[in-house]
């Protein structure tokens, strides 16, 4: 039987576009909102747009590199990339592949895709340490990426105020000795298939192409149904998280949760009596990115020095599907 490794997040880096898209922009469209009720209810003031021409694969391989500039050790022995996407630059090739060949990684490297939306960090974050544990893998680069503003752009008002484009890239590599982060640990997930027709590209893929009439894909999202999802079904499975973890929330030194819009997360934290100090917030410039949410979270979370030597951290994500997942990492002493 193979001998359990301990997994470690060692490394995050972020890719933004140039391109912004401002309040500013959106409320000249709109009789609806204005700047100061976006800014005031949703918590954001810009995004990020991918430039004509610049699709997922090459987002991602920027925040990849930007990661191995922070570190060239970074680049040295990735024996798997797990991409996480839901806006792949083709169905056919995988998106994981082109990542692989523009990096100049080798051909005995892993790669795969995983079609998941907001909960899917954590869902590929703790696949990784999977995969390292049993031994399947030493080193393992976890790629996040959507040019997510495709399927915004023709559709409600309300949906193009909140969504950005951008990617990340994290190590998740085998505990020894020099490698310092995040030792992941306890993890949990659930799905509820039901949440189909409430966040949905109905135009996309072959169900939606298999209609005459089908055009470009656009995202269709009853935004009280997902708010309900989360009251109802997330904050129940943080309790039990925590609870099976023998932990209180007080417990945890920093929640990193996905980040759709300010007013979600302040009304996460407030049902779970978090105080300020634990919850990171980052959507002003860039929105609600998807899979990339968390790890730009855990970047400012970085740069502010929030996360010390000894520090417990949550990470969860949530949305489509629906789809939810949570994973504690214990930063190293």
């Amino acid at each position: 039987m193979t001998e359990l490794r301990r997994a470690v997040l060692t490394g995050v880096a972020t890719y933004l576009p140039e391109r912004l898209l401002t309040n500013a922009d959106l409320a000249a469209d709109s009789v609806d909102w204005d700047e100061e009720r976006i800014q005031e209810t949703l918590g954001i003031d810009h995004r990020h747009v991918a430039a004509p021409g610049e699709f997922t694969s090459h987002m991602a391989v920027k925040a990849c590199e930007e990661l191995f500039a922070r570190d060239p050790a970074h680049r040295e022995g990735i024996d798997f990339v797990l991409l996480t996407t839901v806006t792949p630059d083709y169905l056919l090739p995988f998106t994981a592949a082109l990542v692989q060949r523009e990096l100049g990684l080798p051909k005995d490297v892993g790669a795969v895709d995983l079609t998941l939306g907001c909960s899917g960090y954590v869902y590929a974050a703790s696949m990784a340490a999977s995969l390292v544990e049993s031994g399947r893998a030493r080193k393992v680069l976890v790629v996040t990426g959507d040019r997510f503003t495709d399927y915004t752009e023709r559709a409600a008002h309300d949906l193009r105020i909140l969504f950005g484009d951008g990617a990340t890239a994290s190590l998740v590599q085998r505990a020894e000795e020099g490698v310092t982060g995040g030792v992941v640990g306890a993890s949990a997930f659930g799905t509820d298939g039901k949440g189909e027709e409430k966040l949905v590209v109905p135009t996309s893929a072959a169900r939606g192409w298999s209609d005459p009439g089908a055009g470009p894909p656009v995202i269709h999202m009853d935004g009280n149904a997902v708010f309900t999802f989360t009251t109802r079904t997330v904050l129940p499975h943080l309790k039990a998280f925590l609870a099976a973890n023998e932990l209180a929330p007080g417990d945890v030194d920093l929640y990193v949760f996905h980040q759709p819009n300010k007013f979600m997360l302040t009304h996460l934290q407030h049902r779970l009596g978090l105080e300020d100090r634990q919850v990171v917030l980052r959507v002003a410039d860039v929105g609600n990115t998807v899979s990339s949410t968390i790890p730009l979270a855990l970047e400012t979370a970085f740069a502010e020095e929030r996360v010390r030597a000894g520090s417990t951290v949550l990470l969860c994500g949530f949305g489509v599907g629906y789809s939810w997942g949570s994973v504690l990492l214990r930063w190293s002493e």
